[in-house]
């Protein structure tokens, strides 16, 4: 019987070329590889895989709210990783 690794959430929001503003939840590998966000979106995938996700476009409106989401990695422009603490940047 296979072992499944551990795998953690983290929230994201996307920006696309399509000026989409994509914000879910990605599972990422705990330790080894792959176990940063950087090396997550580096690996040799086309897409990555969303839960949670909603889609607003280029005039905020919200366009689309799935429990799935496949996003081309073609089309990210920006990948920004939401805190999970309260702390902001003085």
């Amino acid at each position: 019987m296979a072992v499944t690794p551990a795998r953690e959430k983290h929230r994201v929001k996307i920006y696309t070329t399509d000026q989409w503003e994509i914000q879910g939840d990605i599972s990422i590998p705990v330790g080894g590889y792959n176990a940063r966000l950087s090396d997550f979106l580096n690996n040799d995938n086309t897409f990555i895989a969303l839960t949670n996700a909603v889609v607003y476009g280029t005039d905020g409106k919200l366009l689309a709210n799935e429990s799935f989401l496949s996003v081309n990695k073609q089309a990210i422009k920006l990948v920004i990783e939401e805190s999970s603490d309260s702390t902001e940047m003085e």
